[in-house]
């Protein structure tokens, strides 16, 4: 296809607008060559026989090109003007331009500045929540762009610099159209939550509306691995579904009107997704190929490309280092040369057994990925090895996924306005489905060996010039694709295989419904209560928040972790998306590492009772949750020593903080704010287990003074630092299991060696959130069963039940393959709810050693005497058989890193020389849709005191 006239002026103003990239003085001499050239090939007479508007024509639109740029690189301003800003650290206002995702409880932000032309970054808290167009204010020093490639991606940007806030003010702001756009865009994104758990809800919110921030960070990594990073941003690609989509629909209307209609509903889509800078490209780009499809003339979309290109240029000359301009540019390109052969290749490949519309999406998809390819290689170094396959799997599911979120978000919306949710998740089941099967297969393809290579320079310049220089030569004809007419023809005739059976529209849709029902049926059946109660340490970091869920259905949940979006992504992969509730919420301490979660659960679950020891915390999660509070209507109480309570046939009793010794107002942010935790003690048939909170060595002596038994289970207090779990406190108690609730590469030091020491040298299992992700720990009233849900291995340890209460430590840790979420229900004396069942992984009969994700075996660690290895642990009515205690194996899991920080630690509670694990542990977990269950109402409270007062 030949270069229009419009192509040469985009490659003249691409030029100019890289030498105005460069130094002022290159750029002056750059720009003067090119006119100097230009000119000459413009002027000169062409040889003999060759046509003048061959040679002459695309000089001329390149030198108008070159021209053009350079005038308005010279009339710019050379960027915002520091001089007059603060020094040192100041008050900030300004206006949030946009919002970046998540990360270990704060947010990164884009802010307009009040004074000058100034727009810079900030990293902030993530409370109180903010959108963009918000108004706020923030304290702390700004820091210029430095010389490393953090520098060189804020100038690119034109970002002033960098600010690190510890306050978020969020001041009055003006209202107007786009911030309505934008609180509308937010409102859908709660929506989707509403009808879809997480992380699959932000996954349709990058999708449909465009709110990237709302994509869980480890998933988005996960398809940056697999190389279909495109399917989560709004792109050429997205938009060029919406008006293929449109188009099929309105296939019967007339081009012309066709073209209209499809056109307008790409501007919609784009605003409502938006309209940001590149989202806009992005739209332009994809009307420009859909415009060619429908007039039939690839040239005129070469053409309009150019012109879009060279606009796009004249407006901001910056844009050409932009990766986001480079690339929308290369996608749109690889579209008009090759989508079309490359959909036909499929076609005719595939002997027509590949739907049309299926080909067209991978031909798409394919077309796009070869042309940008090497920008990818020469900006990032990536190289996703999986990448064809992922796309093969992924790109079909992508249209039906994006149609049923549709359905998704107006049940969502409907939730909002007051329908049942139990409605909105039924009409999300099958977003759930198809977005479920689409993150497991992007999830497998990142997991698989050198599913990414990353090349350091200049390997991947030099392979970005190998992958260049073969596109150019299948663009200029040297080199060509294969033709689908010689494969098809090799394919073997089918035999006939008797008569064929053709559903017609209204059987396809009894037998779809058919199959959704049975899906639906199937879900809910296994997930019923199994009579056991589940006690399951969320992974949400360096913080707190344990799932208790008794033996019919009830829930508590137990603090709620320093980051919101974390515990709602650990907390919706454990509970049904259609019964939203928790029965009993407890904070244990008003610290932020188990408060900040809080705020946001309480806008997405419904919440029988709120109970706390009565102490306001320094923070602003904890000033977030009691808003939070204050706006609905729920139950607030305290408790303190002596208070008990069932949840379901569990029996609770509050062994801590006593009646009168918890002030108001914290004495300091450290001990005085730990030494109040509530400690709990849960019983059920013959065992126990203890929530310590973060209670340090101070309160050891007294609760030993008072009796202690022995337990089953232990989550360890204050996240297993130095200053806790004494000698004598674990001597009482003596766990068969720990459980350290930690963050990777926290720093802190936590958890402390000498404490893992005591904890294995009493005979305890322990178990890491840090390296085995979210621990589930299922209770029989006789036995207890802990699975790791981040471990790739299993190892199943089962000791000899004991004839008393106390005693009763019978133990099956089975690390092996996760077999789906393990449904964990509680509940209070408020309302009954759901549970699931959770099955074990396998026990490897021929390994028992532990090995965590990336990690190799370690050395083995000594285990109580009365457990013993289980020959064999499978699901639910599998016999286990205990091996004799010679041959018993006793193995210690390594450690795996990954998680946040939170409250500073003061000396001596960790172990800051400790060698960390280089790696993080990336969890495989799935989340999805969850479990329904009957549930009996569980309306018994031992006792409610007088100090039970609502707040």
């Amino acid at each position: 296809m030949p270069i229009p006239r419009s192509g040469w002026l985009a490659v003249g103003a691409l030029a100019a607008a890289l030498a105005g990239s460069m130094p002022r003085s290159i750029c002056l001499a750059v720009d003067a060559a090119l006119v100097v050239a230009l000119g000459l090939c413009a002027s000169t007479r062409p040889g003999i026989g060759t046509p003048w508007r061959r040679t002459r024509v695309p000089a001329l639109a390149a030198l108008v090109g070159v021209l053009a740029i350079g005038l308005r690189v010279a009339l710019q301003s050379g960027g915002p003007d520091l001089a007059g800003l603060p020094e040192g650290s100041a008050r900030w206002t300004g206006i949030v331009e946009s919002i970046g995702s998540p990360r270990e409880g704060s947010i990164p932000l884009t802010v307009q500045l009040d004074v000058g032309d100034v727009r810079i970054t900030a990293t902030v808290p993530r409370y109180p929540i903010v959108q963009p167009g918000d108004r706020v204010a923030l304290t702390g020093p700004l820091a210029p762009p430095g010389d490393d490639s953090y520098g060189a991606f804020l100038r690119s940007h034109g970002l002033a610099g960098s600010l690190y806030s510890r306050t978020l003010e969020k001041l009055v702001a003006r209202e107007d159209a786009t911030r309505q756009l934008e609180t509308l865009r937010r409102a859908s994104g709660d929506a989707l939550g509403r009808a879809l758990p997480e992380p699959l809800a932000g996954l349709a919110a990058g999708i449909l509306i465009g709110l990237r921030d709302r994509v869980d960070r480890d998933l988005a990594t996960a398809f940056t691995t697999a190389g279909v990073s495109h399917v989560v941003a709004i792109s050429g690609w997205n938009i060029a579904i919406v008006g293929a989509c449109v188009g099929a629909l309105l296939r019967s209307w007339p081009r012309r009107r066709r073209m209209v209609v499809t056109l307008l509903a790409i501007a919609l889509y784009t605003t409502f997704s938006g309209a940001s800078a590149s989202v806009l490209r992005a739209a332009a780009m994809a009307a420009v190929v859909l415009s060619a499809r429908e007039s039939g003339r690839a040239g005129s979309a070469a053409a309009a490309l150019g012109w879009a290109a060279a606009l796009l240029l004249l407006g901001d000359p910056a844009l050409v280092l932009d990766p986001g301009f480079e690339l929308s540019s290369a996608a749109t390109l690889g579209l008009i040369a090759w989508g079309s052969p490359l959909t036909g290749w499929l076609r005719k490949a595939s002997g027509s057994r590949i739907p049309m519309a299926v080909c067209e999406l991978l031909g798409v998809s394919l077309a796009a990925q070869a042309a940008t390819l090497p920008i990818v290689l020469a900006i990032f170094g990536r190289l996703s090895l999986v990448s064809p396959l992922a796309n093969l799997l992924v790109v079909p599911l992508v249209a039906p996924a994006m149609a049923a979120g549709l359905l998704a978000l107006g049940a969502g919306w409907l939730a909002l306005l007051g329908l049942p949710g139990l409605i909105a998740s039924v009409v999300g089941l099958p977003a759930w489905l198809l977005l479920s099967v689409t993150v497991a297969i992007v999830r497998w393809s990142a997991a698989l060996p050198f599913a990414s290579v990353v090349l350091p320079p200049p390997a991947n310049l030099a392979v970005a010039a190998l992958v260049l220089g073969l596109l150019l030569s299948v663009a200029s004809g040297r080199l060509h694709l294969p033709h689908g007419h010689q494969r098809a023809a090799t394919l073997p005739a089918k035999a006939p295989s008797g008569p064929r059976v053709v559903l017609r529209g209204p059987e396809r849709a009894v037998v779809l419904g058919l199959i959704v029902a049975i899906v639906g049926f199937a879900v809910v059946v296994v997930q019923l209560p199994d009579g056991r109660v589940h006690v399951t340490v969320l992974d949400v970091g360096q913080g707190d928040a344990i799932l208790v869920e008794g033996d019919r259905g009830g829930r508590m949940l137990v603090d709620g972790g320093p980051d919101p979006d974390r515990l709602l992504v650990a907390l919706d992969g454990e509970l049904p998306p259609w019964d939203r509730r928790i029965d009993l919420l407890l904070l244990s301490h008003p610290h932020e590492d188990h408060v900040a979660g809080l705020p946001a659960l309480l806008q997405r679950y419904r919440i029988g009772r709120v109970a706390e020891p009565g102490m306001t915390g320094p923070g602003p999660g904890y000033r977030a949750w009691t808003e939070a509070l204050a706006a609905r209507d729920v139950a607030t109480g305290r408790l303190s020593t002596g208070d008990s309570f069932k949840l379901d046939d569990v029996d609770f009793q509050v062994l801590w903080p006593d009646p009168g010794s918890v002030p108001r107002a914290p004495p300091n942010t450290g001990t005085g704010i730990n030494n109040v935790s509530i400690v709990l003690l849960g019983a059920f048939g013959r065992e126990r287990f203890l929530l310590a909170g973060d209670i340090e060595e101070g309160i050891d002596p007294i609760l030993l003074a008072r009796g202690l038994p022995r337990v089953d289970l232990l989550k360890v207090a204050h996240h297993g630092s130095r200053t806790s779990s004494t000698d004598p406190f674990l001597d009482a108690v003596r766990p068969s299991v720990a459980v350290v609730s930690v963050g990777a590469r926290n720093p802190y030091g936590h958890p402390a060696t000498a404490t893992l020491q005591r904890l294995t040298g009493r005979g305890a299992h322990v178990f890491r959130t840090d390296r085995d992700g979210s621990v589930a720990v299922a209770l029989d009233g006789s036995h207890l069963f802990a699975r790791p849900e981040g471990a790739r291995r299993a190892d199943a340890v089962s000791p000899a039940p004991s004839g008393t209460a106390s005693l009763a430590r019978a133990a099956v840790l089975s690390c092996g393959i996760p077999a789906g979420p393990g449904l964990l229900v509680a509940s209070n004396p408020l309302d009954p709810g759901p549970a699931r069942t959770t099955r074990l992984g396998v026990y490897h009969r021929a390994d028992g050693r532990s090995w965590a994700r990336r990690g190799r075996p370690t050395a083995p660690v000594p285990r109580p005497s009365a457990m013993a290895v289980a020959a064999l642990a499978g699901g639910r009515g599998s016999g286990r058989v205990a091996r004799p205690a010679h041959r018993r194996a006793r193995h210690r899991r390594p450690a795996s890193p990954r998680g946040i920080g939170c409250v500073a630690a003061r000396p001596g509670q960790g172990d800051p020389t400790r060698r960390r694990s280089p790696g993080a542990a990336a969890r495989r977990r799935v989340g999805g849709l969850a479990q329904r269950a009957r549930l009996s109402r569980a309306c018994q409270t031992c006792r409610e005191p007088p100090r039970h007062q609502a707040r």
